[in-house]
């Protein structure tokens, strides 16, 4: 019997960090365990330190770099799998992660960008530039998530990059369900580029008027004094909880009239793929690789940190006569382009 090909994995996953990245990584692996013997070196980053440099990240980051070095000494790898952080700290992060593996292994280095606002923060600094044109030179393979990302990278670097939209956790079948156009959910960890402020400030002036309009929101709190001001908006309209996760969290977008995520800066939200997956229509930010992911055309893209825009999609949705259209067009456009078997069928090409 052949043995299986080994691959190493450096990043987060969703037993200890719960979103978008950590879950898309969770789908790849587990896609890959048929055709891989995977060794895993999880990553955690605290969501209370998001987006700072402490003394926790700079021991993890010192323990990590060891272990993929004495692992790549001790096992002969195909493959070096890990996504690419962009902030100061993530990207030296990265380097130092890649550096680690291609010394002590001939394995490839394939490396999967995320953001959408990757050229914000690219030419935010010169140090940003040296460092990421040093990463993607040592890397193999690179993964980006549409086609026109491919072209820009492709064009802005000359390297060869590979596409991986993607997909969903579970599929469900999209049941039959009465929509009244006045039950909404928000699933995001809490954090303020999330847009979670200013959507609850327009909640809070909407049920006014419309006293049958309800959302639920779901998400990890990234700090107290975070946790207390969003929690002053519970009203019998508006409800905030806790995370959510697995089928549970299917079956409220599910049941939900419209998905909200009016997020300042996004790449490929996970949580819009769900919502697309079953047909549950969607208000959400034009902003990061959105317009892509739904289409430019899609009636329900607001400007992102625009309280107006956002007020006004969601009047506009909720005079929506027929949801039938809309919900088909989300099912459609899911089966298409970002279902479990195309994302399978892409992910092999890039691991072979």
């Amino acid at each position: 019997m052949e043995r299986k090909k080994r691959l190493l994995f450096f990043g987060e996953l969703p037993q200890d960090s719960v979103h978008g990245i950590s879950i898309a990584n969770e789908i790849n692996l587990k896609m890959l365990e048929s055709g891989f013997a995977i060794d895993r070196i999880e990553e955690y980053s605290r969501l209370a330190e998001h987006n700072k440099v402490t003394f926790n990240k700079i021991i993890d980051f010192i323990k990590n770099s060891l272990t993929i070095a004495l692992k790549s000494i001790s096992r002969v790898y195909s493959y070096f799998y890990l996504t690419f952080s962009l902030s100061f700290f993530g990207s030296f992060k990265s380097l130092a992660a890649i550096i680690s593996f291609r010394l002590f292994s001939k394995g490839k280095v394939v490396l999967h960008l995320h953001r959408g606002d990757f050229f914000t923060r690219f030419y935010k600094s010169i140090f940003n530039r040296i460092i990421t044109k040093l990463v993607f030179r040592l890397s193999h393979k690179i993964i980006v998530l549409t086609e026109n990302q491919k072209k820009i990278f492709e064009n802005t670097f000359n390297r060869p990059f590979y596409i991986l939209p993607n997909t969903v956790e579970f599929e469900y079948e999209p049941a039959l369900k009465t929509k009244s156009n006045n039950n909404f959910i928000f699933i995001s960890n809490y954090l303020i580029d999330k847009g979670i402020i200013d959507l609850l400030d327009v909640f809070t002036l909407l049920t006014r008027h419309h006293k049958e309009l309800t959302i639920k929101t779901y998400g990890e709190f990234s700090d107290h004094k975070l946790k207390d001001l969003i929690s002053s908006y519970n009203s019998s309209n508006i409800h905030i909880n806790g995370p959510i996760r697995g089928l549970q969290k299917f079956k409220e977008i599910s049941h939900s009239d419209c998905l909200i995520l009016p997020s300042w800066n996004e790449g490929q939200p996970i949580v819009l793929l769900e919502a697309m997956s079953v047909g549950t229509p969607i208000i959400a930010s034009r902003t990061g690789l959105i317009p892509e992911l739904l289409g430019e055309d899609y009636p329900f893209l607001t400007v992102p940190a625009d309280k107006e825009s956002l007020e006004k999609k969601i009047i506009s949705f909720i005079n929506l006569k027929d949801l039938t259209d809309i919900s088909d067009r989300l099912i459609d456009r899911y089966r298409r382009y970002y279902s479990q078997k195309k994302h399978a069928e892409s992910l092999n090409r890039i691991f072979i």
